[in-house]
């Protein structure tokens, strides 16, 4: 197989080949290796390389599973892989080793797919950027200069420059949209407890986390949500959640524009002009868009998560502790994460627990938003991918967290909502990708999958990332 060719595949392309028998498992991984080596170096977006373990699990399998041989990457941060080092951008973690596969993991190897390589990450997943002090900068592939988001940066920077065609990703703020949005790829955060996060729970970050993958195409999502919503691992399920439901077509529907309700910052004027675009699309489809105004405390919203986050950072490190059985050491901490540590030991579970109910409370407005419509949509960023450094974790704590929000205000009330969202490139600002976000009721992820396989064919930049670190040997 051509290097070339391995790179402008999706899941599905390389599957339907494998099992015709053009190319063997093999084959495909050598090219995901090869060009794992020959973008890194520029990337800093694999961290680990565990190849020869893929190997090892493509001898366990039957050979018939739906996407037998298929690589994908791994995040370094809420999966793990039995023998395989995880550090969840972590010095405190650098001599970490996994004991176990996590239940994603397995789902993924049920498929026939061959994790191979583990992905770059911040600080337990603390930044919209990745930059940890261990593990370095993550570049973004359209411009070295500038990041690939975070907290999944690592995987959106590969799967965008072509080492695979999917990688796993976890979102509790917008950590699928952003690195997606940043990459040009196409990030969708589904509703959470449809996704495996086990076995060590049975949610993440209190509900606000959910796992996924990041992929080049919107057919890949959608097919890889079927197959890994619809698993009957032990997992707990929302009610609300219909997985047979399959909408086959739309009549135009009522669309909610909410570019300045969430906005608590500037949005740049490339980014107002992705959402533009996108508004002008939808009309002219015969979609009804509106502006909708929404009252939401949303400083009182983002201190109640930030408990839930403290809290949950803190049981994470001490459950790390555990494992290791040792203490932490405040050096072995980048500082933001040292202090959101000591914040989340001072929190009693009273506290915890009015914070969860104060973040429905107040989001009550938007979930009766979807009695009136069907969609939200918002821009995806309200910045072009930063220059690199700049979020530095040892600043002023307070200071660090206006940052991340004045790169993207508008990602995560849907993960304190509980709701699907996605962004989804529209256009094009000289070389960058420019998406928008669009966000559905609880449970209707399907819906807003089958919105975006139609949304695409309205979209004649949506393709594949250009491969923008030179020719494909």
């Amino acid at each position: 197989m051509q290097l070339a060719e391995y790179c402008k595949e999706d899941v599905r392309g390389l599957a339907k080949l494998i099992k015709e028998r053009e190319v063997s498992p093999e084959e495909v991984l050598a090219c995901a290796i090869q060009r794992m080596y020959e973008v890194n170096p520029q990337l800093n977006a694999i961290i680990t390389d565990c190849s020869d373990w893929a190997l090892l699990q493509s001898k366990k399998m039957r050979g018939d599973e739906p996407f037998y041989g298929v690589p994908v990457l791994v995040k370094d941060l809420g999966f793990s892989m039995q023998g395989v080092r995880y550090t969840a951008g972590s010095t405190f973690l650098t001599t970490s080793v996994s004991s176990l596969n996590s239940d994603f993991i397995d789902r993924l190897l049920a498929l026939g797919m061959l994790p191979f390589a583990k992905t770059n990450v911040p600080e337990f997943g603390l930044s919209y950027v990745t930059e940890s002090t261990l593990l370095g900068p993550c570049r973004n592939p359209y411009d070295l200069s500038r990041t690939s988001g975070g907290s999944s940066g690592g995987s959106a920077a590969a799967v965008a420059a072509g080492v695979a065609p999917v990688a796993t990703a976890s979102d509790g703020g917008g950590s699928i949209r952003i690195p997606a949005a940043c990459c040009g790829l196409f990030g969708f955060k589904p509703t959470p407890g449809l996704m495996p996060v086990g076995p060590w729970a049975g949610e993440s970050w209190s509900g606000l986390s959910t796992n996924f993958v990041l992929t080049r195409s919107v057919d890949d999502s959608a097919l890889l949500f079927d197959l890994l919503a619809t698993n009957t691992l032990p997992e707990p399920k929302p009610s609300v959640v219909d997985l047979q439901h399959n909408e086959q077509s739309f009549q135009p529907l009522k669309i909610a524009c909410l570019e300045g309700a969430f906005a608590v910052v500037p949005v740049a004027k490339p980014c107002l002009e992705a959402f533009e675009q996108a508004i002008n699309i939808l009309t002219s489809s015969g979609h009804q868009v509106s502006s909708y105004k929404l009252a939401l405390d949303l400083e009182e919203i983002a201190a109640s998560a930030l408990c839930l986050i403290a809290a949950n950072t803190c049981a994470e490190i001490e459950n790390q502790q555990r494992l290791l059985g040792r203490k932490v050491q405040k050096k072995e901490l980048e500082p933001f994460t040292w202090e959101l540590m000591g914040q989340g030991k001072k929190l009693s579970a009273s506290q915890l627990i009015a914070a969860k109910n104060k973040i429905y409370q107040l989001l009550r407005p938007l979930h009766e938003l979807f009695t009136q419509v069907d969609l939200v949509l918002t821009p995806a960023l309200a910045q072009l991918p930063l220059p690199v450094g700049s979020l530095p974790t040892n600043g002023d704590f307070t200071h660090y967290l206006q940052k991340n929000l004045a790169f993207t205000p508008f990602t995560a009330l849907f993960n304190q909502a509980g709701l699907p969202a996605m962004t989804i490139p529209v256009m094009r600002h000289n070389h960058f990708p420019l998406s928008v976000q669009f966000a559905a009721a609880k449970g209707r992820d399907r819906f807003l999958l089958h919105f975006a396989q139609q949304l695409k064919t309205l979209l004649p930049d949506f393709t594949s990332p250009v491969m923008a670190l030179g020719k494909i040997n």
